[in-house]
């Protein structure tokens, strides 16, 4: 047998006597605390189950108590699966009727586009100058600014990553026959929102940068553009006195002069910034079929605009007939033609679609039916929880909340004498408290009398009120269940404190053993040493 360090002087294994005198005084009392401690575990982790139970039902509960869940419309729609030509939803001030609906048109944006022979390649340079395009569907609008040599292939990018684009889509199309077509597509519907595109001059100050509404000075008007009273009898702001030329009644140019004055603009123009460079680039291009184009080929508007919308491609209203009257409106979805109900036309009819609208049976039965679904879970946990050998078996408040929830289910409730409880309606009860649904009594609840539903289930003395009323006392921070399991929590803590205070003087109680089998060693190692001694002087005489 092994000596351990305690005990080599004497050659006794004190070490293991030291361990087996501890774990005879410590092991025991150590399982009894740790069971202790798993057992307030597992009554904490079944508490945390029936509370998240409670929660959920609790959730069913408030559903059911929703004042606005007996006053719900449904609408029922005479259209084949997959074919549907209308949408409704409804609120609780619709009336309950049929209604015959018709969908006549259905609303579009509009499309704009370039006549055949504009373009021939997305390269094509579109802006002598800078410019604005403004696009505008109604009252939606933005604009970009097109820098003076813009290619169509940027100018459609440009379009349509503005952050500002309402649903302005533009595109090229190639016919494979030499011609390029530009496309732009509105998203906007409605007959009075037609894309208009605008094309007008960039006006930069002294530092260039943009100036958004540049006021003119009159000096630089035309005549035309000059106010009525400055031209009056024939006179003119450029009249200046004792000058021998009346600008206002000097008759037409003179035809050497008007071919002075257009050299003179021509040469101007040929050193004139962006427009002078891309001219030039066009002109010295071996490939370049065309000039620079102008961006008016990119408008809609004005007498040399380049873009038309094909005939068929304006924007148009929606239009439906409800009960032989026929509505407009600029989108698919009317929300006020008839009180309580949005229709979402869908597409074009060839006969009337019936409509009836009536009480919102439906919802009533789906939640009616996830209310017991959910009574069923919570009672069949409080059952499992507390049964024999159960972790809450025996807990009190797991039995008062089996027997409150019993005791509110039988009780009578509502102010009407159609119905006094919840069976009435078609719910029933086994012999271990479960619950199920009878659809066809309930039906006929349904016609008995629907009005008097609401009273029994969520009016102010309804069973879901009472119910309501009761898990308050078992949810929140201050309800039962938290306040058992805070108690739970309390007793593993000091459960634990206390087996880490026991442990602690397992260890003083160790090391007061190893002290004293230390200095028994040292004894037996000395008595041994002079027995040694006295064998060895004996054995000589």
């Amino acid at each position: 047998m092994s000596v351990g360090s305690l005990g080599a002087g004497s050659g006794i294994d004190l070490e293991s006597l030291v361990k087996q005198m501890v774990s005879a005084q410590k092991d025991a009392k150590v399982k009894l605390y740790q069971d202790k401690i798993d057992g307030y575990e597992a009554e904490l982790s079944a508490l945390g189950k029936v509370g998240s139970a409670i929660d959920t039902f609790k959730s069913s509960v408030k559903a059911l108590n929703d004042d606005e869940l007996f006053t719900g419309r449904d609408a029922k729609i005479a259209q084949t699966e997959g074919e549907e030509v209308i949408a409704i939803t409804t609120d609780n001030t619709a009336s309950n009727g049929s209604y015959s609906i018709d969908v006549n048109q259905l609303a579009k944006g509009s499309r704009v586009m370039s006549a055949p022979g504009t373009f021939s390649s997305a390269d094509d340079v579109v802006a002598k100058q800078d410019s604005r395009l403004t696009f505008k569907a109604g009252s939606n609008e933005f604009s970009i600014t097109v820098d003076a040599g813009t290619t169509l292939s940027e100018l459609r990018n440009q379009i349509n990553t503005s952050e500002d684009n309402f649903g302005v889509s533009a595109n090229l199309v190639d016919d494979g026959n030499g011609n390029l077509f530009f496309t732009a597509t509105s998203a906007i519907q409605g007959a009075a929102n037609t894309l208009k595109i605008i094309n007008t001059a960039v006006v930069r100050d002294e530092n260039g940068n943009i100036i958004d509404n540049p006021i003119e000075d009159s000096s630089d008007k035309t005549l035309d553009e000059l106010p009525a009273e400055d031209v009056a009898d024939g006179k003119d702001e450029l009249d200046l006195a004792g000058d021998d030329v009346d600008f206002a009644n000097d008759g037409p140019i003179p035809a050497d002069e008007e071919k002075d004055i257009a050299d003179s603009e021509r040469d101007s123009a040929s050193v004139d910034g962006k427009d002078s460079d891309i001219a030039d680039k066009k002109d010295t291009s071996p490939t370049a079929k065309n000039a620079v184009l102008s961006l008016d080929t990119i408008s809609t508007e004005g007498i040399s605009a380049g873009l038309y919308t094909p005939l068929g491609d304006e924007a148009r209203d929606a239009i439906i007939t409800v009960d032989g009257i026929q509505i407009r409106n600029d989108t698919n979805t009317f929300d006020n033609a008839v009180a309580g109900l949005s229709i979402e036309a869908l597409a074009l009819t060839d006969k009337t679609t019936k409509v009836d609208i009536s009480f919102d049976q439906k919802t009533v039965q789906e939640t009616i039916e996830e209310f017991i679904a959910s009574y069923n879970d919570v009672v069949g946990l409080l059952q499992a929880s507390s049964d024999r050998g159960a972790v809450l078996n025996g807990n009190s408040m797991v039995r008062n909340l089996q027997s409150s929830l019993s005791t509110q289910l039988m009780s009578s409730h509502g102010d009407s004498g159609t119905f006094t409880s919840i069976f009435d309606l078609g719910v029933k009860m086994d012999n271990k408290g479960k619950l199920s649904f009878d659809n066809a009594k309930f039906d006929n609840a349904m016609k008995k009398g629907y009005s008097d539903i609401a009273p029994l289930i969520s009016g102010d003395n309804g069973l879901a009120q009472s119910l309501e009323d009761l898990l308050d006392n078992y949810t929140g921070s201050d309800g039962m269940t938290n306040s058992l399991k805070d108690s739970v929590r309390r007793s593993i803590d000091n459960t634990e404190g206390t087996l880490e205070a026991y442990e602690d003087r397992m260890v003083k109680y160790e090391d007061s053993l190893r002290s004293k089998f230390t200095s028994l060693d040292s004894r037996l190692a000395n008595m041994n040493a002079q027995g040694g001694y006295l064998n060895s002087v004996l054995s000589k005489m």
